[in-house]
């Protein structure tokens, strides 16, 4: 039993992944970091561009891509650095248009209210984006949920129930306590999150 989850967030703070991102137009998918004499050295590859991203250096090129570096102290805020203080290793990184995109696997569902809840105080909005549970007893039934079916509002009354504990058994938080923190009534609450349940459930029982 596992979980696996993605968090994005459109600003990640002074990240120089993301801001190459944002920089260049291109899309991040390839990023490695190391920690050498007190200094973390990361380099992520791109499609090939005319002069390197602010604060990073060229390191390599040709046809297909260049790898790009640069280097911080440990104490600048980091992101993704946050997500590991947990003991949850970062094994994906995706950077878009200025967007961040960190995939990990939390121990369990508590670790990740706490990490989402400790990304959210420091660096403000994000949305989970990925969440799956794995059960090596189960029969494999993969089922691809499209989230953006969902409006803005109806994620966010999704997410802020399911942090709250309002799906959990006994629940940790009740319809008027979770409206409450959306500054919404118990009723609008209702609302969004039955379109947003109906729209997720049509995904996962339809053949």
């Amino acid at each position: 039993m596992g979980l696996e989850a993605a968090v994005r967030i459109a600003d990640p703070g002074a990240c120089p992944v993301a801001n190459a991102s944002d920089q260049t137009g291109a899309r991040i998918e390839s990023v490695t970091r190391s920690s050498a004499a007190g200094t973390v050295i990361e380099e992520f590859e791109i499609d090939s561009c005319e002069t390197a991203p602010d604060g990073t250096e060229a390191v390599f090129s040709d046809d297909r891509y260049s790898v790009y570096r640069f280097e911080r102290e440990p104490e600048t805020p980091c992101f993704c650095e946050r997500i590991e203080e947990f003991g949850c290793p970062v094994v994906d990184i995706h950077a878009d248009a200025g967007e961040l995109r960190v995939l990990f696997r939390p121990t369990d569902v508590e670790t990740l209210k706490q990490i989402v809840s400790a990304l959210r105080e420091e660096f403000g909005s994000l949305r989970l984006e990925h969440l799956v549970q794995s059960d090596e007893n189960a029969k494999r039934d993969s089922v691809v949920v499209d989230r953006g079916k969902l409006t803005d509002r109806q994620r966010e009354v999704l997410e802020t129930a399911y942090e709250m504990g309002y799906f959990e058994h006994p629940k940790g938080a009740n319809a008027q306590t979770v409206a409450a923190a959306l500054d919404i009534t118990p009723t609008t609450f209702a609302e969004h999150l039955s379109a947003a349940q109906s729209k997720l459930l049509k995904s996962v029982v339809e053949k």
